[in-house]
């Protein structure tokens, strides 16, 4: 936060605690209060905390000051209570009180003691931030003096203890043997602010007894899970398969047009009648609409003006009764379907669409979480822009791509249209809000990321039943730059559209809106995550590489199948010789950026061949069946499926009737590889 004179005079009264630290202790053997240490403290007590708080108030509440908080963030997450820990004494709740409106008027001088830093050059700390490591403190310190009342008695420590350097390390030390609460990272820091040399000059006015909390026996440490950062490749392309069938079946079932094309090349493959199979037609959606909108109590005015009511749901008395109308769509000419089988497909519509738009955008949850129908979808240069408002350090590496905007591929755009036409049933503007209808009085709000995380299981448990994949909100994101790593180490595309994303952003840079460097799949997955995480996922894309053309024990088919194989074990027999295990090796090689070559077709060992019918002329027939020289594996098989899935949908396309034979051959030639490679195919 920036400094003003009244921050300063603030930190100034701050640091005349130490002048009147015993004059303001109750203890009996300690100074009487004079007139001086009155005043000061009748000066401290009335310093402002926050914009609503005190220095005296039992609880501070910093909301106004953050408006722009998350909606995971407003509330309690901007306040403390210090009331609540009620074996604290007061004066060391006084010494604390310091501590924290110092901590927030200068930053810069605890962030360099810190124990953990994420970014160089950080100044600032988020004032939820501070107030988590500061709760989990005075946990700590409540239990620690609940124990010393009961080994000393509350008498003795009413009269002795006044200040937190008064605490022994072996009371530290016991108290971290008893302490129900998680060691963790926010206590960590907690005791990296008293321990800080500034807290003691200025705060305290003596040092606290030196300790390492790591060496304490804690009765509950944090150990950090290894948790799935990225979707596996299978799930990654299982889940947006289903989530644009979903909704482009949603989107033709009501007549409306699709943006993204691509997705009919595969509903080949996935002959799905989702709406229909739940009873919705273009008919029993304007019929849910209304029951919806009626049953909400908005009026049959509004109701009838927006979007009409059909003249089937009025009863004999030529009124809309709800009972008459649930009744007619469940006993009526639609007996088939329900109310509740229409609720939850068009909900699971909803959850697929959720999804798309945060695979395929990256956006934290805070930022899904205010995406605005109403405003969201802006044109910049000829360039369709999803808008939105970025809660967390802007990114320095653009300027204004994942930083408030997002490209908006075909893809997305279909899932928006779908939201908003759903729109009109919830009465909501925020496109991540609640399936159930608003109330026409009712404030609508963000939604957290814990409902965000809800709604998105719900479609990943029907897309993907028996898998857990331990989804998180931010997994979406990680994926994503995962996703754009692998490509950029060459290996095969598992979505379409991730072509189209990486094409829009560079056409989006290439006009000098953004950045004046080519991001490239690598670039754009850069902006998307932390330094640290993208060192991990981009090493991780390149050892995917390495396993699938240079693992000994892999598969591979071919003429030099066998011949490649022993040479890879010859290698790393040497290498495991000297004790290193098959995964040390990988990380080896993609340290020495071996994962940095292309798997697309397949490899050739042409140049050992003395076959006369050399040069090849690649491509297509570059493959086991038509060349000894010719490998292939498992990391081939995603090209040849999209060779055959893309000219399988083109096969009886008038715009292709010309090339018809020449599509039959391609579809055999890649039929032929993905039969040799276990892939079952469907026949066209």
């Amino acid at each position: 936060m920036e400094r003003l004179p009244k921050h300063y005079s603030v930190l100034g009264t701050i640091a005349d605690l130490k002048k009147y630290k015993l004059a303001l202790s109750n203890a009996e053997h300690k100074k009487v209060a004079t007139n001086e240490s009155t005043i000061y403290l009748t000066k401290l007590l009335s310093l402002p905390a926050s914009i609503t708080s005190v220095f005296s108030d039992t609880e501070w509440d910093f909301n106004l000051e953050n408006p722009n908080a998350s909606a995971n963030i407003i509330g309690s997450k901007l306040k403390i209570n210090f009331n609540k820990y009620k074996n604290i004494p007061p004066e060391v709740i006084i010494e604390l009180k310091c501590l924290l409106l110092s901590v927030q008027l200068t930053p810069e001088v605890f962030i360099s003691n810190r124990k953990k830093v994420k970014k160089k050059g950080t100044t600032k700390l988020a004032t939820n931030t501070i107030l988590g490591h500061f709760k989990s403190g005075l946990r700590f310190l409540d239990t620690l003096f609940r124990i010393l009342k009961v080994k000393l008695g509350q008498e003795h420590i009413e009269k002795i203890y006044s200040s937190l350097t008064q605490i022994q390390v072996i009371d530290y030390r016991e108290t971290a043997k008893v302490f129900t609460n998680t060691y963790n990272d926010d206590l960590k820091q907690f005791f990296s602010y008293i321990q800080n040399p500034y807290t003691s000059e200025h705060i305290f006015g003596e040092n606290i007894s030196a300790f390492d909390p790591d060496q304490f026996s804690w009765k509950k440490r944090y150990k950090k899970q290894d948790s799935n950062q990225v979707m596996p490749n299978w799930a990654f392309d299982k889940l947006i398969r289903t989530a644009s069938l979903l909704v482009h079946d949603f989107l033709k079932t009501i007549g409306e047009e699709v943006s993204d094309s691509f997705v009919s090349r595969y509903k080949l493959q996935n002959e799905t009648m989702y709406c229909s199979n739940a009873g919705v037609t273009k008919d029993t959606f304007q019929l849910y609409r209304a029951f919806r909108l009626l049953s909400a109590n908005y009026s049959e005015i509004y109701v009838e003006s927006k979007y009409g009511i059909p003249d089937e749901l009025r009863n004999s008395k030529n009124k809309y009764n709800l009972k008459d109308m649930t009744a007619f769509i469940n006993k009526g000419k639609y007996k088939k379907i329900t109310l509740t089988s229409i609720y939850e497909q068009l909900a699971l519509v909803s959850f697929a669409a959720k999804y798309l738009i945060g695979q395929y955008t990256g956006m934290r949850p805070s930022e899904l979480a205010v995406i605005d129908l109403n405003n969201c979808l802006i044109e910049e240069n000829g360039m369709k822009l999803l808008r939105s408002h970025v809660f967390k350090g802007k990114n320095t590496f653009s300027k204004g791509l994942f930083d408030d905007k997002w490209v908006v591929i075909p893809i997305i755009e279909d899932a928006i249209k779908a939201i908003k036409i759903l729109s009109s049933i919830t009465q909501r503007n925020l496109m991540f809000s609640s399936v159930h209808t608003k109330k026409s009085n009712e404030k609508e709000k963000p939604q957290t990321s814990v409902m965000i995380r809800h709604q998105l299981k719900i479609f990943i448990k029907f897309a993907s039943p028996d898998d857990d994949l331990g989804f998180s909100n931010y997994m979406m994101r990680h994926t994503l730059a995962y996703q754009l790593y692998r490509l950029e180490a060459g290996l095969p595309l598992i979505s379409f559209q991730l072509k189209h994303l990486v094409n829009t952003v560079d056409k989006f840079l290439s006009r000098g809106s953004t950045s004046d460097v080519t991001m490239g799949y690598g670039g754009i997955a850069d902006s998307l995550v932390e330094s640290q995480t993208a060192q991990k996922l981009r090493k991780q894309s390149e050892i995917e590489v390495i396993k699938a053309t240079a693992d000994p024990d892999g598969n591979y088919l071919g003429g030099k199948a066998d011949e490649h194989k022993e040479r890879l074990k010859i290698a790393f027999r040497g290498y495991m010789a000297s004790g290193y295990s098959k995964e040390e090796i990988f990380e080896a090689m993609a340290e020495q950026g071996l994962g940095v070559i292309n798997v697309g077709l397949g490899y050739c060992y042409g140049s050992d061949s003395n076959n006369e019918s050399l040069p090849c002329i690649g491509s297509l027939r570059c493959n086991p069946n038509r060349c000894s020289n010719a490998i292939v594996s498992e990391a081939n098989a995603p090209y040849w499926r999209e060779i055959y899935s893309t000219n399988l949908a083109n096969l009886n396309n008038p715009s292709f009737a010309d090339n018809r034979e020449q599509i039959k051959e391609v579809i055999n030639e890649a039929k032929g590889v993905l039969t040799l490679l276990g892939h079952g195919v469907p026949n066209e």
